[in-house]
């Protein structure tokens, strides 16, 4: 995420919607973000207990009501939340609502239409997979995207899209990115993606 924003010269007060226990705010702090909050609609006190971030535990709407945070941001972020709603055109509004005409909005979700996604899919429906579907992480995946639903989802939230790139996470903690994962992403058929939206002026 924070190499998405950055490498596109993105600056600004930044609120990371369904922040959980805060690690990347922090994380986007650490790479110039340092004004950032935090908004966690489950009420897991634990970014702003232990890390010592601004993180309201509360839902967006009532975060949206306080004083200066409707347009109040540069960028909104919204990392593997979007799946978990179950309002993900009404949360992208909020998203939209967030940010400042001109702010910018990033949304990641895992990439139905990725390479691994589709292999395991497979093995699935040949009943080859040993615990068939549970890459598609249901319940807790309400909604799954790809590259062509969710742009059209964030355009009709009155949002123009700026970008749409797929990413594969390492599995370890290795600075350098594993070839694999280059190679799919080449191919826009990594595991994840991300939209880079705007708002427009007017």
């Amino acid at each position: 995420m924070g190499e998405a924003l950055r490498s596109r010269g993105l600056t600004g007060r930044l609120v990371d919607v369904g922040c959980g226990n805060g690690l990347l705010q922090r994380h986007l702090a650490s790479v110039g973000f340092d004004d950032s909050v935090g908004v966690e609609p489950s009420g897991n006190p634990a970014g702003r207990s232990r890390l010592g971030l601004a993180i309201f535990n509360e839902p967006v709407e009532d975060f949206l009501a306080r004083p200066g945070m409707a347009g109040g941001f540069a960028i909104a972020v919204a990392n593997h939340v979007l799946e978990h709603s179950y309002d993900p055109a009404g949360l992208l509004g909020q998203l939209r609502e967030l940010v400042a005409p001109g702010g910018h909005v990033l949304v990641a979700t895992p990439n139905l239409s990725g390479a691994s996604m589709r292999w395991k899919t497979l093995l699935s429906r040949l009943r080859l997979k040993r615990r068939p579907f549970r890459h598609l992480d249901y319940p807790k995946h309400l909604m799954l995207f790809d590259r062509r639903n969710l742009p059209r989802l964030v355009q009709a939230a009155g949002l123009e899209v700026a970008a749409v790139e797929t990413y594969t996470r390492a599995s370890s903690d290795a600075s350098e990115e594993p070839a694999r994962a280059g190679f799919w992403d080449t191919l826009r058929l990594g595991d994840n993606m991300y939209v880079l939206a705007k708002r427009p002026q007017a």
